[in-house]
């Protein structure tokens, strides 16, 4: 990161935590904004906020949800499952653990349950609703996701959007990809995701895997030893195919498979490239080695051809199909016994380079995973009635 003596400029593309109105951004405002979060963004040095707490009011417990039926207790599993912490790492510096990432452990998306128009917060280290909760559930509810960038230190400026973005879309896809697996019908509407009863039991469901983004109290790194192809092969499944998106995977001691850059599964050039990031990443390998890692996936994007077919929010839902994504791959590497780090302290000009990106590409994450050289000591934060 680099340093300044005054912060960035407020930011227009969102307020109080809230993008605009469609109509009042334009798509030369939404291209600025593109342009502004890549090459030569500055980010201040300036304390750490404190987390912004969830409003005052009554709290009532998620459990109270299974008094509503099955498909109440599916719903309580679901927030619990994806939006709760569910275990700390007293070793690590940012300890609060979910089923999805959040740059420094900001969590700067909240979930507000909403049935016949009410609306309750998730209050997660308490896994309650703040101000009661529904009295009745129909078929359907919705959960909303509400952006609270105030969260970055004021020193982040207008790059917090695109970290706020990235973490709605992990978000997005965890909340669909679990309810699916509770017996839920959902569908992403939006910045919400709808939920609907289905086929749900109200018991708790197959255990997510554990997520990791890697052990490194003294800088991360990957395991040395050869990944299994098995690995590869999973990753590259979960790859999904988006409009003005484009995958690149670098490959690092794979079994019986050449080092190099793939689309998919096909080589498309071959040599040292994993050891050539190190030079796009903005923080050493004692504090992450991303040279060590055995794959990584960059996602680059056009954020023009986004906007000229979307419209003003194009450049944000590219993000957000980014985060949601890597969610994917994410979850696939956790499968396969993998951690997978998010990045995006980068030298995003250096990485388009090295991945060719086409004209007017940029970039939108970059995810680093390998076998962890070790587990650390961990509280399970996994209710004990539901502990095998």
């Amino acid at each position: 990161m680099t340093t300044a003596d005054t912060p960035p400029a407020a930011n227009p593309m969102l307020t109080n935590g809230k993008p605009p109105a469609a109509n009042a951004l334009t798509a030369a405002d939404a291209l600025a904004a593109a342009y502004r979060h890549g090459p030569g963004r500055d980010i201040t040095s300036v304390p750490e906020p404190r987390p912004t707490p969830p409003p005052p009011g009554p709290r009532v417990a998620l459990t109270g949800l299974a008094h509503l039926g099955r498909f109440g207790a599916a719903l309580a599993h679901l927030l619990t499952d994806v939006a709760t912490p569910q275990r700390w790492e007293p070793w690590n510096p940012y300890n609060d653990h979910r089923a999805y990432p959040s740059a420094r452990s900001a969590f700067a998306v909240d979930v507000a349950l909403v049935v016949d128009g009410r609306s309750w917060v998730l209050d997660p280290a308490r896994r309650a609703l703040v101000g009661g909760a529904p009295e009745r559930l129909g078929t359907c509810a919705r959960l909303d996701l509400v952006r609270r960038p105030e969260r970055f230190s004021a020193g982040y400026g207008e790059f917090a959007d695109v970290l706020v973005e990235l973490e709605l879309g992990h978000l997005l896809a965890a909340l669909a990809d679990r309810a699916a697996r509770l017996g839920l019908r959902a569908h992403v509407v939006g910045e919400g995701v709808e939920v609907c009863s289905d086929r749900e039991t109200g018991a708790p469901g197959p255990p997510l895997p554990v997520r990791s983004s890697g052990f490194g109290p003294r800088g991360m790194s990957a395991d040395p030893r050869p990944l299994p192809v098995s690995a590869l092969h999973a990753v590259v499944a979960a790859l999904p195919r988006l409009a003005h998106v484009r995958h690149r995977l670098a490959v690092r001691n794979v079994e019986g498979v050449p080092d190099g850059w793939y689309e998919g599964d096909r080589l498309v050039g071959e040599g040292p490239v994993v050891a050539r990031l190190r030079d796009a990443f903005q923080h050493p390998p004692d504090i992450v080695d991303v040279g060590s890692a055995n794959l990584a996936l960059v996602i680059t994007g056009d954020p023009l051809a986004a906007v000229a077919e979307s419209g003003p929010d194009g450049y944000r839902a590219l993000l957000r199909a980014a985060g949601s994504a890597a969610q994917r791959v994410g979850a696939t590497a956790a499968e396969a016994g993998l951690f997978c780090r998010p990045l995006r302290s980068l030298r995003d000009e250096e990485l388009e380079a090295l991945v060719r990106a086409p004209a007017g590409h940029s970039v939108l994450y970059l995810l680093v995973a390998g076998r962890a050289r070790a587990t650390g000591f961990t509280y399970d934060l996994t209710p004990l009635e539901e502990l095998p």
